[in-house]
């Protein structure tokens, strides 16, 4: 559901070692199933959660999966949704709503976005 919050928004939002934790477990957890997990890459700004201390840990994850230290196979960049006058932003027409997730069509865009050779078929 866009937007819902099942608990009161935190003082603080996560750490970008939160964030990196929480992206390696579940890489983690993926590989162990034997799948090949493709990373995202560019988190975008977004209203609500837009702090200086959230763009800073938006950035150093940013960092972290253009580097050769993620639990990824691959990253894929978000740039197939991102709002051209505001590229830290997603298109309108690939806004869920919230600012934060794509809508369907957005998740297409990025999916067509994806090389395909990055997969184990």
């Amino acid at each position: 559901m866009p937007g819902f919050r099942a608990h009161p928004e935190p003082a603080e939002g996560p750490t970008a070692a939160d964030l990196g934790t929480g992206l390696t477990t579940l890489a983690e957890r993926l590989h162990a199933a034997g799948l090949t997990v493709i990373g995202p890459y560019r988190g975008t700004a977004y209203e609500g959660y837009d702090t200086e201390a959230g763009q800073a840990a938006r950035r150093e994850v940013n960092a972290w999966l253009l580097g050769d230290t993620h639990p990824f196979d691959a990253v894929v960049d978000a740039a197939a949704v991102a709002d051209p006058a505001e590229p830290e932003r997603i298109r309108p027409e690939f806004d869920s709503g919230d600012g934060l997730h794509v809508n369907d069509a957005g998740a297409q865009a990025i999916a067509d976005a994806v090389d395909l050779s990055l997969l184990r078929l």
